[in-house]
């Protein structure tokens, strides 16, 4: 009986031995790829690269010159039209009236 639980118990360990070096090697190789959730932040984000660091080293940041640098935006020109549409919403609620 005693040499079977032994038995058994080196398979076990040979086994946990086995989930680990197989563990080990994953998490090595994941270290070695770089993060594609990452790469994708970055890509939409650009300041985020700064932050979480990206692979695109190579696109060197140069500092924006006065003509680079847009103006504020021009206003749409249905812009009054939606003003006076939401202040329109906002006078029809009656002050005691409950909504629900």
């Amino acid at each position: 009986m005693a040499s079977q639980h032994d038995k058994s118990q080196q398979q076990s360990d040979s086994f946990k031995d086995q989930l680990d070096r197989a563990a080990v090697e994953s998490r090595e190789s994941q270290a070695q790829k770089p993060n594609p959730v990452v790469e994708k932040i970055a890509e939409y984000v650009p300041a985020a690269s700064k932050v979480l660091g990206s692979s695109d080293q190579q696109q060197s940041e140069r500092p924006l010159s006065q003509s680079d640098v847009p103006g504020p935006p021009n206003r749409p020109t249905h812009d009054p039209n939606i003003e006076e549409f939401v202040r329109d919403q906002h006078r029809s609620k009656m002050p005691g009236a409950k909504h629900g």
